[in-house]
């Protein structure tokens, strides 16, 4: 209805201006020099609104070939895209297959036209290192930190792993401890650092980070301990590299008392000890309350083979722990030694056949055969080393 309102209202006003043109056509005249051109005024607005858009329609023809180019130019920008994120792709797809040659080849191919191109620096990388190609490795490395200065730390950690991976602890503890300065508690850079001060024997190190490592939850409550007894057994032995006892002795008082109370803790201090004369009595006592509070293989063999002043009390102290550890191995040859040390022959043979009979070990043969070659036993005492040397 509107639409023909307006045709109405159109054909109307073109009826009125015709009869106005009619009675008075008009005329325009330009003038230019000697040159005169005169029109009908209705022309020339005819001529005016035809001009115009012809120049309309020009522009809109100009337009849509420039709105043609730049969406070809975009076509061609996103295929490119598509193309680097394919061979992207693959590359991931071969390095995760251990194609090696291919992942590399792949990612350094679409590394111009990505948008993320660390991964494809560090999947090249990856796939150098394993063909063992490590210029090319730590060039890609390199060109890594150029593009993404703000991944350092992920570069880091990658070069540290290659360098742990090729032995290189030194050379991994340089680059993890620049990375520890600069993200301290990274838990990758903590796990890091425990494999590298393992290996390098840092123990002062490793014991720096065991609370955080304990605390980032990347060990349990279990191997916190156990790390960090095996750290303080190691640091008595280098306590005692100087063969210096009063050195010995003033760090095992800066050990921590629930330290202390660990016997293989106990069992390193020990063994140090009995390196220094004079230090059987101090030894004793160690072992003597260490048993109190659990067995241990490693003490119940060393208190065998210590020589104190009074042999059978000694001995008296070692059968009370049988009742609390009864049938084992290394007691019954502790037992078996010192019965030796009394000179009670019957129950030192004894002992030391039960041992065998829990746990066949070589030592334990050893003991039984001088035993009974030391009572004229010689060809039971032969008998007896064939059988510890088999």
């Amino acid at each position: 209805m509107i639409r023909f309102l307006f045709i109405v209202l159109v054909l109307i006003a073109s009826v009125f201006l015709g009869l106005k043109i009619a009675q008075d056509p008009g005329y325009v005249i330009f003038a230019y020099q000697n040159w005169t051109v005169e029109m009908p005024l209705w022309f020339m607005v005819i001529a005016t609104i035809v001009t115009l858009l012809i120049l309309y329609f020009i522009l809109r023809f100009f337009d849509g070939i420039e709105t043609t180019w730049f969406n070809f130019k975009n076509w061609l920008r996103m295929r490119k895209k598509y193309k680097s994120y394919s061979k992207t792709n693959r590359g991931l797809i071969a390095l995760i297959e251990a194609q090696w040659k291919l992942a590399e080849n792949n990612a350094m191919s679409g590394v111009d036209q990505s948008d993320a191109p660390l991964i494809n620096f560090l999947v090249a990388a990856k796939a150098a290192n394993e063909q063992g190609a490590y210029e090319r490795r730590d060039t890609y490395l390199r060109r890594a930190y150029d593009v993404a200065p703000q991944s350092s730390t992920a570069i880091g950690l990658v070069q540290a792993q290659f360098q742990i991976n090729q032995n290189k602890y030194e050379q991994a503890l340089a680059t993890l401890n620049h990375l520890n300065a600069e993200a301290p508690k990274q838990p990758l850079v903590l796990q890091l650092l425990e494999k590298v001060y393992l290996h390098l024997g840092e123990w002062k190190n490793l014991l720096n980070i065991l609370p955080s490592l304990k605390k980032a939850k990347l060990i349990t409550a279990e191997q916190y301990v156990k790390l960090e007894n095996t750290a303080y057994q190691e640091l008595i032995k280098l306590a005692n590299k100087s063969n210096n006892l009063a050195a010995l002795r003033q760090y095992w008082d800066l050990i921590p008392g629930s330290v202390k109370k660990s016997p293989d803790v106990v069992y390193a201090y020990a063994v140090q000890l009995l390196q220094h004369a004079g230090t059987s009595s101090e030894v004793e006592d160690l072992i003597c309350k260490s048993m109190k509070r659990g067995s241990h293989d490693g003490l119940i063999l060393l208190y065998g083979k210590l020589q104190t002043e009074n042999a059978l009390k000694q001995l008296k102290i070692a059968e009370s722990w049988e009742k609390n550890y009864p049938n084992n191995p290394y007691l019954l040859l502790t037992l078996g030694r010192l019965s030796v040390n009394c000179q009670i022959w019957g129950k030192a043979r004894q002992h030391f056949e039960d041992s065998l009979k829990i746990k066949p070990m070589s030592e334990t043969y050893l003991e039984l055969g001088n035993l009974l070659y030391q009572l004229k036993e010689v060809d039971a005492a032969v008998r007896v080393y064939k059988a510890g040397l088999k």
